[in-house]
């Protein structure tokens, strides 16, 4: 039987290293529950640490590796700076040698069952991303509950080939800090012909901040970086009157926070740092009530 490869990547921020052991644990055990049901399978675990200070040394990263021999490696690119996703993503991914890539949250923990079910659609040449189902919350967009094809994948846990990631230039760095880099990415390799599919029986868990009447609760730097990412969404995918909209009520809103990024848009307009635009005939980009999908349910 032929043997698969996949780099598996995440990016610290001042992560608790129990919570990071505890996903390494939890894709070990899968790891080998494939390779006992479905044959080879060779996976390294890549971090990328964006915070002030080593999350782990050295020598705890080489008790991690003897730990857990079903990982061939397990290691840590210490970047000296805070990248953000798109840009620490794509640093991981520059050398990747395997024949997949997964992206997932440091946090993520997922089920024994998770890469028999992430990898079986790949049998399909068309498929350019699995995406991974999270509990207790699910995410609320739309997918086909025939086909499971999804119009965008939320990068907290997804696989995709290496070629795809390359045929599409990885992860837009100098257009999303963070907060939209995966729809971004997601529309790119369906414009380049492939299909996203979710799988809802590839379950993982992936721990949320709510509050007692179940409404997110963001950070202000999360709602700065959202509100950007809203923006650059709107002008490169060719939204122009939801730009115009957008940077009429940031402009005029009472929150510094939106102030803010509307100036920053401003900045980059005219220093020339935005983005082509893409999809001018609207084929692949959806803008619905605010959202980059219709939505099964509100949050």
């Amino acid at each position: 039987m032929e043997k698969i490869s996949i780099q598996i990547q995440s990016v610290l921020y001042h992560n608790d290293p129990e919570a990071i052991e505890k996903a390494i644990a939890n894709v070990a055990n899968a790891i080998s529950v494939y390779q006992k049901k479905q044959g080879p399978l060779e996976c390294e675990f890549y971090y990328g640490d964006a915070s002030r200070e080593p999350v782990f040394s050295d020598d705890e990263m080489s008790k991690l590796k003897e730990k857990y021999p079903q990982l061939n490696d397990i290691r840590c690119n210490f970047f000296h700076e805070n990248t953000g996703t798109a840009k620490g993503h794509n640093r991981l991914a520059k050398e990747c040698k395997m024949d997949y890539i997964m992206v997932m949250n440091p946090d993520v923990l997922v089920t024994p069952r998770f890469f028999i079910e992430m990898l079986k659609p790949f049998e399909d040449k068309k498929v350019g991303l699995t995406e991974a189902r999270q509990t207790p919350i699910e995410h609320p967009k739309e997918y086909s509950v025939h086909s499971f094809h999804t119009s965008w994948s939320t990068t907290a846990c997804v696989i995709f080939p290496t070629h795809v990631y390359r045929e599409v230039h990885g992860f837009d760095e100098a257009s999303f800090f963070m907060y939209c880099d995966d729809v971004d990415f997601s529309w790119r390799i369906r414009m380049a012909g492939y299909r996203l599919c979710y799988r809802p029986n590839a379950v993982v868990y992936h721990a949320k901040r709510l509050s007692v009447s179940g409404a997110w609760q963001p950070t202000a730097a999360e709602r700065y970086y959202s509100a950007e990412a809203a923006l650059m969404m709107a002008y490169k995918w060719s939204q122009e009157d939801r730009l115009k909209k957008l940077l009429w009520d940031f402009k005029r809103s009472k929150d510094e926070v939106f102030n803010k990024a509307a100036q920053e848009f401003r900045n980059r307009q005219k220093s020339g740092r935005l983005p082509e635009k893409l999809d001018k005939d609207h084929k692949i980009a959806t803008f619905i009530d605010g959202e980059y999908a219709k939505h099964r349910f509100v949050m």
